[in-house]
């Protein structure tokens, strides 16, 4: 994470934009292009980073600091996740955004309420409606084997190479 305060720069630098009262993404102002480049920018940037995290080596985590255990343990997480979070999160985004849409709150609340809320309802939904049953695993496409022993699964780090248990 060599990078981490261009992203963030980069995030934060769109906030006037957003704040200026006028629509970046619909207005043609030379201060709405700039404020869309620099999203298109951070966005790029969030991704890369993303892949770069994803591509990290995970031999011998478990011996290292706890912190690469938590990072590990989210990542395998987050990958057995992906599938269903992708295929709930269009349902719940949509709820969301219709009953958001006639608030008459400034945009920054209306976002930062249906930001919060939808990802809150999309991971209550997938753990506890879809990852520990058999029927739903199967139809998220998720391995069928029994709730119990996949969360272990999940959650179990290897031993660094050259030690025994």
């Amino acid at each position: 994470m060599r990078c981490a305060h261009e992203r963030l720069v980069l995030s934060a630098g769109t906030a006037p934009g957003f704040a200026a009262g006028d629509d970046p993404f619909t207005v043609w102002t030379p201060f709405a292009l700039f404020t869309r480049a620099l999203l298109e920018a951070a966005g790029r940037c969030w991704g890369l980073a993303i892949l770069g995290l994803l591509d990290r080596p995970r031999n011998g985590t478990a011996g290292t600091g706890g912190r690469d255990r938590i990072l590990h343990r989210a990542l395998r997480y987050g990958a057995l996740a992906a599938l269903p979070w992708y295929v709930l999160h269009q349902p719940v985004v949509v709820a969301f955004a219709y009953g958001l849409v006639g608030w008459s709150v400034p945009a920054a609340v209306k976002y930062t309420v249906f930001a919060l809320s939808s990802l809150a309802v999309i991971f209550t939904v997938h753990e506890y409606r879809v990852r520990r049953t058999r029927v739903t695993r199967f139809l998220f496409g998720m391995r069928t084997a029994s709730p119990a022993r996949s969360v272990a699964a999940a959650t179990r780090t290897e031993p660094p190479p050259g030690t025994t248990s």
